[in-house]
């Protein structure tokens, strides 16, 4: 006697509300620095100690690249939401990518802050130097 397989039920992967708001701002974030001129090496590079948003060229310097959203400003803001564990996690990140790719001269970790208001158009800034690494050897 055959025995037949249940197909696995597949869910929708639809996006949640606030993965949308997110892909929306990272798609905001790489229009803004393309027009300033940046250009883009790598998005949503993955490693087991972090993730890094943008990885992008401003001249000869090699930028990471963290885009937060808000939609308020009760918390601080968008930039208020790089913690200190963000900022680490972000910085083994690019360790990680360096390692694949030495050849950067300069290196830079700049924001792409983005407010959401309730009515009207997404506020977008591009904060270069967002961090610096001065107590952390590369």
């Amino acid at each position: 006697m055959a025995t037949s397989q249940r197909s696995p039920i597949r869910r929708s992967k639809r996006p949640t509300p606030r993965q949308s708001i997110g892909r929306r701002g990272e798609q905001l974030a790489l229009e803004a620095l393309r027009a300033r001129g940046y250009q883009i090496e790598a998005t949503n590079v993955r490693y087991p100690v972090g993730e890094i948003d943008i990885v992008a060229r401003d001249g000869r310097t090699l930028c990471f690249v963290e885009v937060r959203s808000a939609s308020s400003m009760e918390y601080g803001g968008a930039l208020a939401s790089i913690t200190g564990r963000k900022r680490q996690r972000l910085i083994r990140a690019a360790r990680w990518y360096l390692q694949a790719a030495p050849t950067a001269q300069d290196i830079r970790f700049d924001a792409v802050a983005i407010q959401w208001p309730a009515e009207g158009h997404p506020q977008v800034e591009i904060l270069q130097h967002a961090f610096v690494v001065d107590s952390v050897p590369w």
